[in-house]
């Protein structure tokens, strides 16, 4: 095989483990930067009821958070199982095509 042909097949290969550890990056990044917003609206929450601003039922918030975690957990659950790779549309099958010209 012939440096011209190793190319396009290590740039295909390397290519989505890359796309994958980039994306994963600014996911981690995305999610850390709506934690903060959420714990200061939180917070921001506590302090007007501690300064007698609001009144905020604290199991309530606690409950509806909860919810929330637990369906945003079951649909990672969801997606990650093995048999609903299918339907979400990737190809989990790569075809690596000899070249036949250069043979002869």
């Amino acid at each position: 095989m012939s440096l011209e042909g190793l190319i396009p097949t290590a740039t295909s290969i390397g290519g989505g483990f890359f796309i994958g550890i980039l994306l994963g990056y600014f996911l981690k990044k995305i999610i850390k930067i709506l934690m903060f917003v959420a714990g200061g609206i939180f917070a921001l929450l506590l302090y007007l009821q501690r300064q007698q601003v609001i009144s905020v039922d604290v199991e309530k918030m606690e409950a509806s958070s909860t919810f929330i975690f637990k369906s945003v957990a079951s649909s990672f659950d969801k997606i990650t199982q093995t048999g609903d790779m299918a339907t979400l549309g990737i190809h989990l099958q790569v075809a690596f095509q000899p070249d036949l010209q250069s043979a002869s």
